[in-house]
């Protein structure tokens, strides 16, 4: 029994050995795999931290970005807005550009005008001037005929008061025929001695420079302003005069035509037409 009990002694170290050794490898194995659980958590941890960090950081950066956007929002908006205005004065610039546009147009269709306006203002003062100096020639020139007309008629009218004083030899004329009332075959009249005797008148005075002449027939012999006589010399017809002046005994003509220049003479007869 002892012996039994000896051998299974003897056995039983060897288990306790292996036993021993096993629990030995068993809690090697779990420090190793505590340790490596350990190593597993503290990186585990490590990781989370690291993932905690970049958590945070990507908030922040989310934060920085959301911040980023509302402000790039708002520029944007506020950028809208701003070229919405620019827009519309653009629009009203382009307009203004555009009336600003036809009103130059306008003043340059004016401008044109008027230059037109002008030269032909500038033209029609030169031509007003030419005139004008045409015309003050003109009116020195009637003045200087007034005067002249003035003299001559001054002289003619001391030329007509001596004829008609008696001054000067006098025509004497029988019955003067006026429109054809009466015959001449027995009248007669003499300028001076030895004067070709007629029935009607004679004339005494020629003025050349006016175109006029003064008969020896006047308001006593029935004559009228605006009767008119052929001027006659052995029987030629010499022209035709217009009594425009009527005086007692002598009367003042226009001559209105003259077969040649300078024809009629003092002396020359003239018959009623």
């Amino acid at each position: 029994m002892r012996r039994v009990n000896g051998q299974a002694g003897k056995m039983l170290v060897p288990l306790l050995g292996v036993f021993t050794a096993l629990a030995v490898g068993v809690a090697v194995v779990a420090i190793v795999l505590q340790v490596q659980e350990r190593d597993k958590r503290l990186a585990r941890e490590r990781e989370l931290q690291q993932v905690l960090l970049e958590k945070e950081e990507l908030q922040t950066h989310l934060q920085a970005t959301e911040q980023a956007k509302a402000r790039v929002e708002q520029n944007l908006e506020r950028t809208r807005t701003e070229l919405a205005k620019s827009a519309q004065e653009l629009a009203a610039a382009i307009e203004t550009q555009t009336t600003l546009t036809q009103a130059v147009e306008a003043r340059q269709a004016e401008i044109a005008r008027l230059t037109g306006d002008l030269t032909q203002a500038r033209n029609d003062a030169q031509g007003i001037a030419k005139q004008l100096s045409k015309l003050q020639t003109d009116r020195d020139t009637m003045q200087q005929q007034v005067t002249d007309l003035a003299k001559a008629k001054s002289e003619l009218e001391s030329k007509v008061m001596e004829l008609s004083s008696g001054d000067r030899p006098m025509v004497e004329l029988g019955k003067v025929v006026v429109n054809g009332q009466a015959g001449q075959s027995d009248q007669t009249s003499a300028l001076g001695a030895g004067s070709k005797a007629t029935s009607d008148g004679q004339v005494v005075v020629v003025n050349r420079e006016y175109d006029f002449i003064v008969m020896n027939l006047g308001r006593s012999h029935g004559l009228a302003i605006g009767q008119e006589f052929q001027v006659v010399r052995n029987d030629e017809v010499l022209g035709r005069v217009k009594v425009e002046k009527v005086y007692d005994e002598l009367s003042a003509a226009t001559i209105l035509q003259e077969n040649q220049p300078d024809t009629i003479h003092e002396g020359d007869l003239v018959k009623a037409l």
